[in-house]
């Protein structure tokens, strides 16, 4: 006995293993059917037994036995072996497809053989009912288990079959494994069911986008029509896997339940036409008041659409009359909810505002800014998240909640494509700030591209998010750029080119932002350096902009990276100097030079006469002085330069003035 005392277990002299559990007066138990007074209903007790000990209720194996005749010599057999040939009896009925016209218009005496075919094949089964002279009720005569098997052997292999499998309904793969696959699946629906039951109906004519709300909801019609029609015998229902015949399960004018074949991925599977779905919620309806032995379950995805049905038509019949599809307590309903959507989203106004407001980079925004950049966004997605969830609970048409849906996606698409780009912004602007205080060269550089990237991957992930929300073919699209990959890359080459250009940028650390460089004839000051160009702040004040892959293929001068900036200057002097002359004061320069704290004496430094010309002797000097900017290097060489002079001046040199073109004569 378990602990909780509700089962137990044992074992018999034979070896063989008995257990049972605790029943109440609900159990199915008591639910069993027992009927046997003809043959007909021996015969769909058995089946029906059978049907019931396959889906997980095997105390209806018990009953199946006063349903059977056993021979004198399988009486003396072990319980469990009896079952076994029990068993084996209910699959060789199954592998057929029973009809009461089977059996004869009349019988006479007190035993009747009835065959029974196997659809698509020329097998039949031979069954014998005997009469029980005393009780005067039918049974079965149990063949002899060598033929069982021999017949079920052939049953199998007429069907590509070696063995019988339980489970073989969950392949769909003729009417009567969709009926039973439906009804058991419905009953595990929490369990793992859900998916089977949603495997036996083609929801092709169903918005792919609703799927997950349509489907249970129409799984509920569909079951509570087939529960009104009557518990089906699923033998009766043909099993022939090679047919391609639509099976009409139930006809009715307002729409009929089909199963037809479909084949996916070279595979056919049978499931309930989009025909019937289509109209199960009006049969549904038309047939609400009929009796039935079972209802279907109302789930938990579908709890308040009903709820608010029942209610809506205890109040008025009027509220369920429909308007295209819709009823009118659906209208209402709606409204109400998009009301309460716009009040929900006016109200978080004052919540975004607290939240922008603790940062330190936006705590100093104005209200229009704020507004921009994050309230509408926020708005938005407020105010389609609570339309789509009240929608979603009013059981719409397709038409009706597909739009919605829809609607609803873009804009919460939009409004976090909205935010996330804002974020990005901050995000990189902080880096950008933490950049500037660091002494790494390409910090600043590889932050706005950066930034550049992940914004148009945003943006490309928002455009392909639109374009599944609108079930735009993008995925064929991408696909085909595998084929025109060439033409693609001819026409965006200079596009390519600037991409490469910013890595090539990044890779060989040419400048950083802030640098003076020379470019070809341009020379300015670096302020951004993008994906696609970077800009230059010229001497002349103006922003020039040059793509990338033009940088990298001009040759750059960085001012920026001097250690120490050239001064080159010359002097004029008389013809007539003496070299005694020019000797000391190169010397007395050279000196002066070396000594110099401005000077950078570890570079190159040339003092001396470079060439005699008609005007004069040509003394030439070149140095560096250390220098960080313009403004240091004019102060320090107006300095030296004049220094330079006096010196040449004590020397008692005589500067020789040409006079140029256009100059006055007394300059």
């Amino acid at each position: 006995m378990s602990p909780d005392g509700n089962a137990f277990f044992g074992v018999l002299q034979s070896g063989e293993w008995v257990s049972a559990v605790r029943v109440t007066g609900e159990s199915n138990l008591s639910t069993l059917p027992k009927n046997n007074a003809t043959p007909i209903d021996t015969l769909y007790t058995f089946l029906k037994l059978g049907n019931r000990l396959r889906n997980g209720e095997y105390d209806a194996l018990e009953s199946g036995t006063k349903l059977v005749y056993y021979t004198p010599q399988q009486r003396k057999l072990f319980y469990g072996k009896r079952m076994i040939l029990l068993r084996k009896f209910f699959q060789t009925l199954d592998m057929c497809t029973i009809h009461k016209f089977d059996f004869p218009p009349k019988i006479e005496g007190s035993q009747v053989t009835v065959t029974f075919h196997q659809a698509g094949t020329d097998n039949s089964v031979d069954v014998t009912f005997r009469k029980e002279k005393k009780r005067k009720v039918w049974r079965m005569v149990m063949p002899e288990e060598k033929l069982l098997d021999e017949k079920l052997k052939t049953l199998l292999a007429a069907y590509g079959l070696k063995e019988f499998d339980p489970h073989r309904n969950l392949l769909l793969t003729n009417p009567r494994d969709t009926i039973r696959t439906f009804i058991e699946q419905n009953e595990r629906w929490e369990r793992g069911g859900k998916k089977h039951v949603i495997e036996t109906m083609n929801l092709s004519g169903v918005d792919p986008a609703i799927w997950e709300w349509q489907a249970p909801l129409l799984a509920h019609y569909l079951l509570g029509v087939i529960n009104r029609i009557g518990n089906p015998v699923y033998q009766e229902i043909p099993n022939n896997p090679k047919s391609r015949i639509p099976y009409v399960y139930f006809y009715h004018p307002l729409g009929s339940i089909v199963i037809a074949p479909y084949e996916e991925e070279g595979k056919v599977r049978w499931q309930f036409t989009p025909e019937t779905l289509a109209h199960i919620e009006r049969l549904y309806e038309a047939m609400e008041r009929l009796p039935v032995k079972k209802d279907a379950v109302v789930r938990d995805e579908n709890l308040l659409y009903f709820t608010l049905k029942r209610y809506a038509k205890s109040i008025s019949p009027v509220l369920v009359k429909k308007v295209y599809d819709t009823a009118l307590w659906q209208i209402i309903l709606l409204v109400l909810i998009v009301l309460f959507a716009f009040f929900l989203s006016y109200v978080s106004r004052w919540l975004t505002f607290a939240i922008v407001k603790r940062f330190y980079l936006t705590k100093r925004w104005s209200e229009e800014m704020i507004t921009l950049r994050f309230l509408r966004p926020s708005q938005m997605i407020i105010f389609a998240l609570v339309v789509l969830f009240g929608a979603h609970q009013l059981g719409l048409s397709d038409l009706v909640f597909s739009l919605i849906k829809t609607f609803s996606y873009l804009l919460i698409v939009i409004g976090v494509t909205w935010i996330l780009y804002n974020l990005i912004t901050i995000m990189f602007t902080v880096l950008q700030i933490h950049a500037r205080r660091t002494s790494t060269d390409v910090d600043e550089i590889i932050v706005s591209l950066s930034g550049s990237i992940v914004r148009i991957l945003l943006i490309t992930a928002a455009l392909f998010a639109v374009a599944e929300v609108l079930h735009i073919p993008y995925k064929t699209v991408l696909a085909g750029l595998g084929i025109g990959g060439l033409a693609f890359a001819i026409a965006a080459k200079d596009t390519i080119a600037n991409f490469f250009g910013s890595a090539i940028i990044i890779a060989d650390r040419p400048f950083k932002t802030g640098d003076r460089i020379k470019i070809g004839e341009e020379v300015g000051k670096i302020i951004n350096v993008g994906i696609r160009s970077t800009k230059i702040r010229t001497t002349r004040d103006t922003v020039l902009t040059i793509p990338n892959n033009k940088i990298t293929q001009e040759m750059i001068d960085n001012y920026s990276e001097r250690e120490a900036m050239r001064v080159d200057t010359r002097f004029l002097f008389a013809l007539d100097t003496p070299k005694s002359l020019l000797d000391a004061v190169d010397i007395k320069i050279s000196e002066y030079l070396q000594n110099h704290p401005d000077v950078d004496s570890s570079k190159i430094m040339l003092t001396g006469v470079n060439d005699y010309t008609e005007h004069g002797t040509l003394y030439e000097l070149r140095f560096f002085v250390r220098a960080k900017d313009e403004l240091a290097y004019s102060d320090m060489r107006h300095r030296i330069v004049t220094e330079i002079g006096e010196l040449i001046k004590e020397e008692g040199i005589e500067l020789v003035f040409i006079q140029r073109p256009g100059m006055d004569e007394d300059v």
